[in-house]
């Protein structure tokens, strides 16, 4: 992996040129703004917001953005080593997203260097958030869009004026705008189109949006192959990425044009990174989320023991609107083999899909018919990461780490076997909240790997937190996808 991390390994070294040469050049070129932030995760600042409320009034600037950013150095100078030390144009780009999500908004202002060769280098992220989100203001969306001000006011500062006029904003919506009635959450995108009109960005209507869950895979997984250095035009050094969250799980990975061609619609989204365009398979299963899956798995039970709950366990869970009974059997432990034979059923293999061969199909009724040199190494992330970790499989405090589905079952036959209580002990970083349902989520795990994408239980997967990116830990969230594909565009 180390290897593919040098094509982005950033701006060049002037160590060897001479001072005076330096100096001059600092002279001439535009300065990088010193308000920006290092590489910034959704990790670090979670709990670092502005107030929304009185965002109709111009904020104070100071204390809306310098209060979160620290001075960075400013990034060196280019110097064209090939031609001698000549001057050359200050390349930089900017790309404003932002992440209005079901709890609050928030915006990503990311600055790339452009390589000769027109790969986009990240040189950092200012991130910033407030509460609450868009969403809370269903009946006033002009308000909702009034709320977007201070976050619009950091682009400002971190935008130079000159690179304005040719910086790209979007608004994605999760699903916090997805569940208003009727034409509340169109009204507060139409108002937010009308703000952004006030501002000097260049931004297209579709570009303000509720992102679905095919879309943000496809993000993702952009973001995942660009921070790996796998983005050279090539299928083979891409990575599949796979994504549970509580909701949905979405399967991204890059494919033949050939498969394109062939493939039923809604199924492939182009993906622009530089030069390249990657044909990207993509499809959310809604419903089948780790939370979703749990749901599914106790409504079949009716009450009646499962036999993914532990023995003599009783509670309720609730989930989507819906509360449901969960019991054990009195004195038999829960089984993973009896469990996953529970969650086969509900991912339901057999379903047809659009194709002439229901190999082609992975569940669901979902088609899968395109698998090829983008699918042979699967980068796995969210929920079953912080499973996997806490079965001890991989090293819950490093960036990634390397298992295999077969390696996971024999985790949840284990876990099958104990109490809640047993489980908290055993397992580190398992909430209390989760011990009950720990058995369930290991076996749907495997189930999902194996019997839902057709992995051999011998495959090396590789679950991911965070991805090493010029010496720092950065999340591989969708946000810094949704940039490049943007400037990436022609």
């Amino acid at each position: 992996m180390a290897d593919k991390m040098w094509r982005f390994r950033g701006i060049l070294a002037v160590a060897s040129v001479p001072l005076f040469l330096i100096l001059a050049v600092v002279t001439l070129m535009p300065s990088a703004p010193e308000d920006s932030l290092d590489f910034s995760s959704h990790g670090h600042v979670q709990d670092r917001t502005l107030d929304a409320r009185g965002a109709g009034r111009r904020p104070n600037l100071n204390a809306v953005h310098d209060a979160r950013a620290h001075a960075r150095g400013g990034a060196a100078p280019l110097v064209n080593a090939a031609g001698g030390g000549g001057i050359v144009a200050d390349t930089r780009k900017y790309a404003v997203v932002f992440d209005a999500g079901s709890t609050g908004s928030r915006v990503h202002v990311f600055r790339f260097d452009v390589e000769p060769t027109g790969d986009l280098v990240l040189l950092d992220d200012t991130f910033e958030q407030l509460k609450p989100g868009l969403s809370s203001f269903a009946s006033d969306p002009e308000q909702g869009a009034a709320s977007l001000k201070p976050l619009l006011e950091v682009a400002m500062r971190t935008v130079p004026e000159a690179a304005r006029a040719a910086t790209t904003v979007e608004v994605r919506a999760t699903a916090g705008l997805r569940m208003l009635p009727g034409a509340q959450a169109e009204n507060l995108l139409q108002a937010t189109r009308a703000l952004l009109g006030d501002y000097p960005f260049v931004f297209e209507d579709d570009g303000v949006s509720i992102m679905d869950g095919a879309e943000e895979g496809a993000f993702q997984w952009l973001t995942m192959n660009y921070l790996l250095g796998n983005l050279r035009g090539d299928l083979g050094d891409t990575v599949a990425t796979v994504d549970l969250g509580g909701g949905s799980v979405q399967l991204a990975y890059a494919a033949d044009a050939k498969h394109v061609a062939g493939a039923p619609e809604g199924y492939f989204k182009d993906m622009k990174s530089g030069d390249f365009t990657y044909h990207v398979y993509v499809h959310s299963h809604l419903g089948f989320g780790l939370m979703a899956a749990r749901a599914a798995v106790l409504k079949e039970a009716r009450g009646e023991p499962s036999p993914c709950v532990p023995a003599g366990h009783r509670g309720e869970y609730a989930y989507g609107g819906e509360t449901h009974a969960v019991a054990g059997h009195a004195s038999e432990p829960a089984d993973a083999a009896r469990c996953k034979a529970v969650v086969d059923r509900i991912l339901d293999v057999s379903k047809p899909c659009a194709a002439r061969e229901q190999d082609h199909c992975s569940f669901a009724g979902a088609w899968d018919g395109s698998r090829g040199a983008g699918a042979r190494s699967f980068y796995l992330s969210s929920y079953l990461f912080d499973r996997v970790s806490q079965a001890g499989l991989v090293d819950p405090d490093q960036p990634s780490g390397v298992t295999t589905p077969g390696e996971i079952l024999v985790a949840a036959k284990r876990a099958c076997g104990m109490s809640p209580n047993e489980i908290v002990a055993e397992f580190h970083g398992v909430a209390e909240a989760d011990a009950a349902y720990y058995c369930h989520d290991l076996s749907y795990a495997h189930s999902l790997l194996v019997v839902g994408y057709r992995l051999d239980d011998s495959t090396e997967v590789t679950l991911v937190k965070q991805i090493v990116y010029k010496g720092q830990n950065i999340e591989a969230a969708w946000p810094l996808g949704a940039a490049i594909n943007a400037l990436s565009v022609k």
